[in-house]
């Protein structure tokens, strides 16, 4: 993809080149095992050699060479990644996982297209993976097709429709597209399955204070800050909903909370704020 990418893995190959292994041949399992292993204990690069091992024993295995792909992906060889994404859609073009672990790849380096092709084909190979959906619809998003992004994430809503990922994700759709009402019922639905998260209680506040309701924001503004009750910004808002309501009492309480806010806080608030208004 770019030539510094290129040189890391020249000098990736170097080390690896020449380097003897006294242990007895292994399965292709044992060495994913091993491979797998080494990445949960962040080893990554001593788990491509692994990688490397099980591909050789079993060529024909597109699991081996998107597991490989993934671990060059992660080590930042993207190129390496790409072919053994290529070889495992070519030995199984049916297989939702490398279309997926390519869309990713494109999507790093802002090929939109050809990520939304491959997310497409992940989707159509396994149409009931919400998270396919999910990562298709963001694509959509990004490259300004709003409208079917929105239909990608309404399907995984349908798909998983107790999980609160997805119904905060359409909710954020919704909101930036203006239609609050139904941004609403999606993060009501978000906080519901995923009751301890506390950005989801007060994503709802702000929206109900968009729509005009300050006391239900009072509410659930009050729930995030007992699941955070350090978090400035949700006292901040509280504050607001406090104001509107005529209680400059409870806001003020609120606003010295929110005082301490820094510049970070203070810019993820603008930016959430921007993105409901």
């Amino acid at each position: 993809m770019y030539r510094a990418e290129e040189l890391q893995e020249e000098l990736f190959e170097e080390r690896m080149r020449g380097d003897g292994d006294p242990r007895p041949p292994l399965t292709a399992y044992e060495c994913q095992e091993a491979g797998d292993e080494l990445c949960n204990k962040g080893r990554v690069r001593e788990a491509i050699v692994e990688y490397r091992k099980a591909v050789e024993l079993e060529q024909r295995n597109p699991g081996c060479h998107v597991r490989l792909g993934d671990a060059y992906a992660f080590s930042e060889m993207s190129v390496k990644a790409v072919q053994e994404y290529r070889r495992a859609i070519k030995i199984s073009p049916k297989r939702a996982e490398p279309h997926y672990s390519l869309a990713e790849v494109y999507r790093r380096f802002g090929k939109w297209t050809a990520a939304i092709s491959e997310y497409r084909k992940a989707t159509q190979y396994n149409a009931m993976n919400p998270f396919y959906r999910y990562k298709l619809g963001s694509a959509l998003w990004q490259a300004g097709h709003a409208e079917e992004a929105i239909l990608e994430l309404e399907v995984a809503v349908q798909i998983a429709d107790s999980d609160g990922f997805y119904h905060f994700w359409l909710a954020d759709m919704l909101e930036n597209l203006g239609r609050t009402a139904e941004a609403v019922v999606e993060m009501q639905q978000a906080t519901i399955f995923c009751p301890v998260d506390s950005y989801y209680h007060y994503r709802l506040g702000i929206m109900y204070i968009r729509a005009g309701f300050p006391r239900d924001a009072v509410t659930v503004l009050r729930r995030a800050i007992v699941i955070n009750p350090t978090e400035r910004t949700y006292h901040a808002v509280l504050a607001e909903a406090y104001l509107l309501l005529g209680n400059r009492e409870r806001a003020e309480v609120h606003i010295l909370h929110a005082s301490g806010m820094d510049w970070y806080d203070r810019a993820n608030l603008a930016v959430t704020r921007g993105a409901e208004g």
